[in-house]
């Protein structure tokens, strides 16, 4: 691994980001590597069809609380990386979170991707998607995921 090439860390603040964040914090530190946090913000939309007065205010306000909660998530990352001595900077980015992750991997020069895995089964991942396996397939460097310690009732329900 290079000590000049970041590691990039994906998190959506999720308790699988939980997780590989502590990979990536390891890994950055074990090889001296600076750390890159990239989250994506992804504001939810209401409903198709919805012409209710006031709808563009509404998405509006939407998309800042989206903004503000990523803005505080990487502020968050950054104090705990900092606190545990891992040299580390943030980028908040808008769009599809796959496509911008591979963006700013590239833009950035990443050696690796590190993101966390929710464990869904094969259900699951077709109706909401994946992250974690849309990185594997098109980023422009190795993808490292990180699955859950402890498998949760629910999610070995889905499997």
């Amino acid at each position: 691994m290079s000590t000049t090439r970041p590691i990039l860390f994906a998190t959506d603040g999720s308790p699988s980001a939980e997780e590989a964040q502590k990979e990536a914090f390891v890994l950055a530190e074990r090889f001296d590597a600076p750390l890159l946090v990239v989250s994506v913000a992804h504001a939810a939309v209401p409903a198709v069809g919805y012409a209710g007065y006031g709808y563009s205010n509404v998405v509006a306000e939407m998309t800042e609380a989206e903004h503000k909660r990523v803005k505080e998530l990487l502020a968050s990352v950054a104090e705990t990386a900092e606190a545990e001595g891992v040299h580390c900077s943030t980028v908040a980015a808008d769009g599809l979170a796959v496509e911008e992750i591979c963006k700013k991997a590239s833009e950035y020069d990443a050696q690796l991707v590190v993101v966390g895995s929710h464990g869904w089964g094969a259900a699951r991942r077709f109706l909401s998607g994946s992250v974690s396996t849309g990185l594997v397939h098109s980023a422009p460097c190795p993808v490292l995921v990180v699955r859950p310690r402890v498998q949760s009732v629910e999610q070995a329900a889905a499997a």
